[in-house]
């Protein structure tokens, strides 16, 4: 009888869908979520190819993963998972992207760490290292003081700061190029990603137009703050 019932539960292992229950709606919602990820990161990576970025294409990775969030609020409605609401929860110091599950930064205009008038540098200069202001100051800062909670916080990397970015590519219809909560300048906002041919540079996108930039990293930008999870 022992080996009877030990070969059922071995069984019910291996075998595709013995005894397993079926995904909940919550699952299939978070199952959507991490593909529609997964994809929009492909296409990014496939836009910036190897010495360059294609904009055109570029943009379209975005507009696609932003209409994900649109579709799976239809598909999802009343079900009672994370796939409803608005996009964008306002928390007050910071605003959740349901989404990317990101939680930014919300900019202000008080004059604090959080102003949206800062500039920040991303390096001192050669070689070129993360020693710019946007780290030793602003960042240094949040998670110095544990902003909201948290000290994981970081400047987003290329893709996750576009994915703020509004359709439209290359001409928003509206400036700043973004509907997150708080204050957004119409300017140029860095990100941590590394030119990865020219260590100098670091990729940024620019808010009035909602295109990417490629400065040099000693020049002066502004800076919003991430980090994973609610």
């Amino acid at each position: 009888m022992k080996r009877i019932t030990t070969t059922l539960a071995l069984l019910a292992i291996l075998l595709p869908g013995a005894a397993l229950a079926a995904p909940t709606d919550e699952q299939k919602c978070q199952k959507a979520l991490y593909d529609a990820a997964g994809k929009y990161a492909a296409c990014m990576a496939k836009a910036f190819g190897a010495y360059s970025f294609d904009p055109a294409s570029m943009g379209k990775c975005v507009d696609k993963y932003r209409q994900t969030w649109t579709k799976l609020v239809s598909k999802y409605a009343g079900k009672g998972t994370s796939c409803e609401g608005d996009r964008y929860a306002d928390n007050g110091g910071t605003f959740y992207d349901r989404l990317t599950r990101l939680t930014w930064e919300k900019k202000t205009d008080d004059g604090s760490i959080h102003d949206k008038d800062n500039t920040y540098t991303w390096s001192t200069g050669s070689p070129w290292k993360e020693d710019g202001t946007a780290f030793t100051t602003f960042l240094d800062t949040l998670n110095g003081t544990g902003f909201a909670g948290s000290s994981g916080w970081r400047l987003p990397s290329i893709y996750e700061l576009n994915t703020l970015v509004e359709p439209g590519y290359p001409n928003c219809t509206i400036a700043p190029c973004t509907t997150v909560p708080g204050q957004t300048v119409s300017s140029r906002y860095w990100s941590s990603s590394t030119n990865r041919y020219d260590p100098d540079y670091a990729w940024g996108v620019f808010f009035l137009y909602g295109v990417d930039v490629n400065p040099n990293k000693t020049s002066g930008f502004y800076v919003r703050a991430v980090r994973g999870g609610s």
